[in-house]
C-alpha cells in the first residue's frame, strides 16, 4: 500500500490531451525535439529528447512546471495545452455534458461550470449576438438601398453586400446554437432576456474575477 502511495494516481484523459496537444504545438512551429530539450535546460527543466518523445506519447506525466516552461517554449498558452483538442469535452474529473464552447471558457478562465456559470455565460453571448445582428441587419439595409444617384443599383458594391451577407448568416447560425444550449440551460428563457442580463450585470462582472449568481431565482 505504501508503494502505491507514493506512485501517485495514474495519468488520466487529460495528460492525454496535453501530450497530443504538446505534439502538435511543437510541429506547427517546426521545432524539433533537440530544440526543445535545449530550450527546456535552459529554464532549469532538464528533459531529453527521449524524454519529451515519451511525454508526447503520454508515456511520462507532465508536472505543472513542465507545462508552463513547454507552453512558452512553443508560443503557446498553459490553458491551450490542457483544453481537449478536435473538440472533445472529457477532462479528469469533469463530467460529461459540458459543450466544447464551455471548457475552452472555463479553461481561459472565462466561466465557471457551474449552474450559475453557465446561465451568465450564454446569456452575455445571447446579447451580444443579438446586438450583432441588429447592426449587421441595419447595414444591410443602408447597403442595398438604392443609390440617389443612380436608383438601378444598390449604394455598395455587390462583394461587400456579399461579405456582410455572410457575416450575418453566421451570426444567425450562432443565435441559433445560443438558444438551442440556453433552453438546455434555464426552460423559462431567462438566458434571453436582456434586460435581466443588463439589471445584473455589476454583480457578475468584475474587473479581474470569474463571477456567478448567487441565485438563479
Amino acid at each position: 500500500m505504501e508503494t502505491e502511495r507514493v506512485r501517485g494516481n495514474p495519468a488520466g484523459i487529460t495528460n492525454t490531451h496535453v501530450a497530443q496537444n504538446i505534439r502538435t504545438a511543437r510541429q506547427a512551429i517546426g521545432m524539433d525535439l533537440r530544440t526543445m530539450s535545449e530550450g527546456l535546460k535552459a529554464a532549469g527543466r532538464k528533459l531529453s529528447t527521449s524524454g519529451i518523445s515519451k511525454l508526447e506519447a503520454g508515456d511520462r506525466r507532465v508536472d505543472v512546471d513542465d507545462l508552463t516552461v513547454i507552453a512558452y517554449l512553443l508560443r503557446t498558452t498553459p490553458a491551450a495545452l490542457l483544453t481537449p483538442p478536435d473538440e472533445q469535452t472529457t477532462l479528469t474529473g469533469v463530467p460529461e455534458g459540458y459543450e466544447p464552447e464551455e471548457i475552452d471558457r472555463w479553461m481561459r478562465g472565462e466561466l465557471v461550470l457551474t449552474e450559475e456559470g453557465l446561465f451568465n455565460y450564454w446569456q452575455q453571448e445571447w446579447v451580444i449576438c443579438t446586438d450583432r445582428i441588429h447592426y449587421l441587419e441595419t447595414t444591410l439595409a443602408g447597403m442595398t438601398a438604392p443609390d440617389p444617384d443612380d436608383p438601378e443599383r444598390p449604394r455598395a458594391n455587390p462583394k461587400t453586400i456579399a461579405a456582410y451577407a455572410e457575416r450575418l448568416q453566421t451570426a444567425r447560425a450562432r443565435e441559433q446554437a445560443i438558444r438551442e444550449r440556453g433552453v438546455q440551460i434555464d426552460p423559462t428563457g431567462r438566458v434571453f432576456n436582456a434586460k435581466d442580463y443588463t439589471e445584473n450585470y455589476a454583480d457578475t462582472h468584475q474587473p479581474g474575477q470569474t463571477t456567478a449568481r448567487s441565485t438563479l431565482s
